[in-house]
């Protein structure tokens, strides 16, 4: 009896408008032959990896070079169609493009990093119709911008301030926020050095590299902190994808002038997406702790368990058991992240939680530990 496919590898048959697996492999080889978007003469993974992909592979090689052979393909289509249609100015939310499945979402948000800014892999120096206001706040020259703006009528400036630009159309306080990429060029694997020097010797002669002080300027005089872009990602979002060494500050910035911690992007939480991007970088945990403080929740159930064992295989106890306390379980459901089985047997030490099996409750010991001694203080002091 065949295997059936995962349902990932579903959503990247119907992305690629392919029927089989074998039609996707052919096709990936196509585009590697074309495009070489991946280091090797071939795919680097086989049919093999495809039909037997599991869903918790998300990491792998896999799943990340599907990403990277649709940008490929996307990217090329979308350059030629915006050199010849370049996106027109708005001043209002774009319609946000529905995305068939998170796949596609993620996908989407790859293609957008990928194409249209300076720093993109497909288009490293940038598009021509960018504002020159744009690249002052983008490379944080704060001098430049602060100029532009003092000449505004008070109506041109509330119309700037709304202003959209670029395929994403992002609005004034993307710029900054992405645009903090470029001090960190050299992180960029997909550049070459050519590429480098080329963008150094654009860009670099004066930056100023001011952009959360760009940032804090705009939310001052009245930039919106929840605008989005065309899949619906608003500057908080970009924010655990860009901001790199100032992620604390400019997400605590945003957050003060009223950014939503709770804006949902099509398929992920904010409180998911930090999670994700911050996992394995401890120096940056204290951006959870601002988050949970302005009382970020999950989007619903399935995101508060994807972000249990996120924290849980990633990153340290401490903030596992943060994450899990702040990601209840059902009632009357296992305590253990990975178990949904229904049971009415409650810890004997707390009587907070439920386990099903003795079992469960041994694997999961470890990170119910500080909470049952947190619950079992709380009901000594209570009863006291």
């Amino acid at each position: 009896m065949a295997r059936a496919l995962d349902p990932v590898i579903v959503d990247w048959l119907k992305l690629f408008n392919c029927s089989s697996c074998e039609e996707l492999y052919s096709k990936l080889e196509q585009i590697h032959a074309e495009h070489k978007p991946v280091e090797g003469e071939h795919v680097p993974f086989s049919i093999h990896d495809i039909k037997h992909f599991n869903t918790s592979d998300r990491k792998g090689t896999t799943f990340n070079c599907m990403k990277i052979y649709w940008s490929a393909i996307k990217a090329a289509e979308l350059i030629k169609d915006l050199r010849e249609n370049p996106p027109k100015e708005s001043f209002e939310n774009p319609v946000v493009h529905q995305c068939s499945s998170d796949i596609e979402y993620s996908a989407m948000s790859t293609l957008i990093a990928d194409v249209d800014l300076p720093g993109s892999k497909y288009n490293f120096v940038g598009h021509g119709y960018y504002s020159d206001l744009f690249f002052h706040m983008f490379f944080g020259n704060y001098s430049d911008f602060n100029e532009h703006i003092k000449k505004l009528s008070e109506q041109d400036l509330k119309k700037t301030l709304k202003k959209r630009e670029g395929y994403p159309q992002v609005s004034p306080l993307f710029a900054p926020i992405i645009g903090r990429r470029m001090i960190h060029i050299e992180r960029m694997s997909w550049l070459t050095e050519q590429n480098k020097r080329d963008i150094r010797m654009m860009y670099n002669g004066r930056n100023e590299n001011k952009q959360v002080k760009i940032l804090e300027k705009l939310l001052k005089l009245g930039a919106d902190p929840n605008a989005h872009d065309i899949i619906g990602n608003t500057p908080l979002c970009y924010a655990a994808l860009f901001a790199y060494d100032v992620a604390e500050k400019v997400v605590s910035t945003l957050l003060r002038y009223g950014a939503n911690p709770n804006h949902s992007t099509q398929y992920n939480s904010i409180l998911f997406i930090f999670c994700n991007s911050l996992a394995s970088r401890p120096d940056q945990w204290s951006i959870i702790d601002l988050l949970l403080s302005n009382n970020a929740k999950p989007k619903d159930y399935e995101d508060a368990m994807c972000i249990r064992f996120l924290m849980e295989e990633k990153s340290s106890l401490e903030y596992a058991v943060k994450l899990r306390e702040a990601c209840p379980k059902k009632k009357n459901e296992c305590e253990r992240t990975v178990c949904a089985v229904s049971s009415v047997k409650k810890c004997g030490a707390c009587d907070f939680v439920v386990y099903c099996t003795p079992a469960c409750q041994k694997l999961d010991w470890k990170f119910h530990k500080p909470t049952c001694k947190k619950k079992r203080e709380e009901k000594s002091k209570n009863s006291a």
